[in-house]
């Protein structure tokens, strides 16, 4: 009997080794290949309800850089957001083959500001308490995409154009310094 208990014990003690010998060793193989993930610098786009022309600038501004090998990411949001993007902008944007499924306005924040390597208003004023660095830049006179959306996003992609050619150029320049 007693040999019996120390077999157990035996047993138990290995089976105790080997469970925990192999959840080291899936945590281990778990995190094989999983490097931190660098995220992208971001450029924010801000309008009054975050439902229109930001949400225009972030598409093609997203589309132009991914097409350059640019490393950016666009957001968008709103001074005073609406509940949902504004239609004339979400149907142009389905219609030029843009998919905007579970875009939604969101509040601009402080914390969307200061994270953001460049911030564009379009005709608003980014709220008190928001700091207005260098890194703001003001596109005014945008044109309405609920009047005319092809005009809107033709003056908005060709603004965002720029903004790409602009980034390009840095990172071409801070290619060649480091050479």
């Amino acid at each position: 009997m007693n040999m019996k208990a120390h077999g157990q014990s035996f047993a138990s003690r290995g089976l105790s080794a080997l469970i925990t010998s192999g959840i080291s060793l899936a945590l281990c193989l778990g995190q094989a290949g999983k490097e931190p993930k660098e995220s992208k610098p971001t450029i924010l786009f801000v309008c009054e309800h975050g439902a229109a022309k930001s949400v225009i600038a972030a598409a093609y501004f997203d589309k132009l850089a991914k097409q350059r090998n640019l490393n950016y990411k666009a957001a968008f949001r709103g001074v005073n957001p609406d509940a949902e993007l504004n239609a004339a902008a979400a149907k142009g944007l389905k219609e030029d083959g843009i998919d905007i499924a579970g875009w939604k306005p969101a509040l601009v924040a402080k914390k969307d500001v200061d994270d953001a390597s460049r911030v564009v208003t379009l005709g608003c004023t980014l709220p008190p308490g928001i700091s207005k660095a260098s890194k703001v830049t003001d596109w005014n006179n945008v044109p309405s995409p609920s009047q005319d959306y092809e005009y809107a996003r033709d003056n908005i992609k060709k603004r965002v154009q720029e903004l790409v050619d602009d980034l390009a150029r840095e990172k071409e320049s801070a290619e060649g310094k480091k050479r």
